[in-house]
């Protein structure tokens, strides 16, 4: 079953503060927060059902065209609509629950139709089709359309709120939205995608996407192109954190002989430091997104335990280069797979470490700043949760 919307959350009150220090005095969070099933469950609860990224826009542009997600036990598909915007629901037949869609993404024609009893429906999420029917008493069926979903897309993101109750979507991109339109990911088309299962908890993953303290030992390849101490530090309204690196001379891009092979023009309208730097940010709580010079890559975190997450890893070109003659995105794409599987390896090492009795957290280094801020968000809604649970009832 799902987690109740009232699940408590077993951290002690004391560790979660200290996370929430400033840099130079705080912790990391408490090795639970990794390892325990009923933190993750809580986490799904709450965390989860604000909103969270599906993927890009291009993926829904289409009428038919969707996106299946699965977050815990819930599913949920957006999906492109005649009308020319995303629609959402939930994946669920709305006559004995079964689940209508099990590609995490394709198209569909004409209708969705459940593969149980045939009950049909529009891209609308609106019932088209039924069978056996008739005689039914009160059963209208403009009432019984698919469950909606609260959507949006903004900066080419398209994010769903299971809840219903997130503040509007610009408050929770914030000033990240700017970065988002000057790399004009809106109007990117997909080049290729890899989906992982990494035996780790997002949280790490999103902790190492954050630092590149480890990338001369565990990153040789993109240190070479970017020294690990380059770049700085963004800040700005919105639920994420991140900044740049600077790209060595010589190196046009994140790839393969630092892409001076591919022949790929800049993203348009791109120009200067653009050019020689690398952005990465994390949006809470399951986006990470690389804006490079000539592409962007958009990393979606599924939590699936405490110790496993699937990712989706997706790389987006301007349709004009995708089209070019000899368009080859591998430079890129078999670069970042060989250093997202180096980033996997050492996120799973973690996981088993802080799991073993004993282990205490550690300090942040004055170089973990990013890490710092992306924990500080999380450990502040874990401080709502556990001063909720010391509140006295009336």
């Amino acid at each position: 079953m799902a987690p109740s919307a009232h699940s408590q959350l077993n951290l002690d009150l004391d560790d979660v503060e200290a996370t929430l220090e400033p840099l130079e005095r705080a912790t990391m969070l408490p090795p639970r927060a990794f390892a325990d099933e009923g933190v993750f469950a809580w986490e799904l609860d709450r965390l989860f059902r604000g909103w969270v990224c599906v993927g890009h826009a291009s993926g829904v542009a289409k009428p038919g065209a969707y996106l299946m997600r699965e977050i815990g036990d819930d599913s949920v598909v957006v999906m492109g609509g005649s009308d020319g915007r995303p629609h959402a629901f939930l994946n669920v037949c709305r006559h004995r629950g079964a689940r209508l869609i099990s590609d995490a993404e394709g198209t569909v024609r004409a209708r969705i139709t459940c593969p149980y009893h045939a009950w049909s429906y529009g891209y609308d999420g609106e019932l088209k089709g039924t069978r056996h029917m008739d005689g039914v008493e009160d059963f209208e069926p403009s009432c019984w359309g698919l469950i909606p979903v609260r959507v949006a897309t903004l900066g080419g993101l398209v994010l769903v709120d299971l809840s219903g109750e997130a503040p509007d979507l610009e408050a929770h991109v914030g000033d990240l939205a700017g970065y988002l339109e000057r790399y004009r990911v809106e109007g990117l088309a997909r080049g290729g995608a890899i989906t992982y299962e990494v035996e780790a908890n997002w949280k790490a993953i999103a902790e190492n996407y954050s630092e590149c303290l480890h990338c001369p030992g565990v990153h040789p390849e993109l240190n070479a192109l970017s020294h690990y101490m380059s770049g700085e530090v963004m800040e700005g309204a919105g639920a994420w954190c991140g900044g740049s690196m600077t790209l060595r001379d010589g190196a046009a891009t994140m790839a393969r002989e630092g892409g001076t092979e591919h022949g790929r023009p800049p993203i348009e309208g791109l120009s200067g430091d653009d050019l020689g730097s690398v952005l990465y940010f994390v949006l809470f709580p399951n986006s990470l997104v690389s804006l490079h010079p000539d592409y962007v890559m958009l990393h979606t975190m599924w939590p699936r335990s405490a110790g496993r997450t699937e990712v989706i890893c997706e790389w987006f070109f301007e349709s004009a280069t995708i089209e070019a003659e000899g368009f080859d995105p591998s430079d890129a794409i078999d670069f970042w797979d060989q250093v997202n599987r180096e980033d996997w390896n050492v996120c799973e090492l973690t996981q088993k470490g802080v799991r073993t009795r004993g282990y205490v957290p550690g300090r942040y280094s004055a170089e973990e700043i990013d890490v710092h801020a992306f924990d500080v968000m999380v450990a502040e809604r874990y401080m709502e949760a556990l001063r909720e649970g010391q509140a006295v009832p009336a």
